[in-house]
């Protein structure tokens, strides 16, 4: 496997790789989750549960600005995605838009519940997701980005990653799971990736031994 993260891998497997089906489901899965996030947002407001008793899904009592903030962001990211669809000539460039703004999904769905520890899975859930476009790089990508969340909201506003404030010793065992789910994506896009040369070059030998 070659170390490169500037170079569109798998430009020559565009169709055998079904891109424009990947994509569309990427639009699908974003206008979803900025409608689940803007009915989650909205009902934690109207009904406090936090106020009377924290739970996972709600650890904190959020301000009408915070809901409307995370409702207007949500719905942007979904936005973004369906505008960039299609129009970016290097797709590699729209893979990494699509990993970004599933992990600010993740944030946002965090941060309105409070620092939910339970909510912190759906990060590894959209880099599950993101295997769906073979390119072992948008995990590598992805811990940047959950990195950059934790570490410096930590200490900026602890209380918007966990739910009991500030901690600096979870970012460590964060760390070593999402690196473990990094290596584990990692060999799940390589191993798709190299299924889909080996369909594209046995297409191209069918092709050229029908004419």
């Amino acid at each position: 496997m070659k170390i490169d993260f500037l170079s569109d891998i798998n430009k020559d497997n565009y169709y055998v790789l079904d891109y424009d089906r990947v994509d569309a489901y990427m639009v699908k899965t974003a206008w979803c989750s900025s409608v689940f996030l803007a009915l989650y947002s909205w009902a934690i407001y109207f009904w406090a549960p936090a106020a009377s008793y924290p739970n996972p899904f709600s650890w904190r009592v959020v301000t009408f600005g915070e809901v409307i903030w995370v409702t207007a962001l949500g719905f942007l990211t979904a936005i973004v995605i369906t505008v960039f669809r299609g129009r970016l000539k290097n797709h590699y460039v729209y893979r990494f838009i699509v990993t970004n703004a599933l992990m600010a999904y993740s944030y946002l769905v965090v941060f309105i519940s409070g620092g939910s520890i339970e909510w912190h899975f759906h990060f590894f859930v959209m880099l599950a997701l993101i295997t769906l476009y073979a390119d072992w790089r948008l995990g590598w990508w992805a811990i940047i980005a959950v990195a950059l969340h934790h570490n410096i909201l930590n200490f900026i506003s602890p209380g918007w990653v966990y739910f009991y404030g500030r901690n600096d010793v979870a970012s460590l065992a964060h760390a070593f799971l999402v690196f473990f789910m990094a290596i584990i994506t990692t060999k799940i896009c390589e191993q798709n990736r190299q299924l889909a040369d080996a369909s594209r070059l046995i297409g191209n030998e069918f092709d050229k031994n029908t004419k």
